[in-house]
């Protein structure tokens, strides 16, 4: 699997970033755990999304 967290505001992302790390990473984890099982790889976005590639 394969996460796209979004635009996060960090070294890398900015300080213009929409996002704060804890705003971020706790629907990665859900994200994660909802796919536990589900063979394949995929992109997807923190909320569980596909997202096109």
């Amino acid at each position: 699997m394969l996460l796209a967290p979004g635009w996060v505001r960090t070294d890398m992302g900015g300080a213009a970033a929409g996002l704060e790390i804890h705003e971020a990473i706790p629907p990665l984890v859900d994200t994660v755990e909802a796919q536990r099982a589900t063979p394949g790889l995929r992109y997807l976005d923190r909320h569980g999304a596909t997202v096109p590639w």
